[in-house]
């Protein structure tokens, strides 16, 4: 079961997008809203609704 690259939240199977970057990394979120905070630079722990 994958990790959400920006929330660390379980994604079940079957849910959830999956990035594959030019440089073959791999990132999956849970969501668009992760997917969106991610690209405009985020970081997670400043983000008020991550939970740690």
């Amino acid at each position: 079961m994958p990790k959400c690259s920006f929330c660390s939240k379980n994604i079940p199977e079957n849910e959830g997008l999956m990035f594959i970057k030019n440089d073959a990394k791999i990132k999956w979120y849970c969501s668009s809203k992760c997917r969106k905070n991610s690209e405009l630079g985020r970081i997670p722990r400043k983000v008020k609704w991550v939970r740690e």
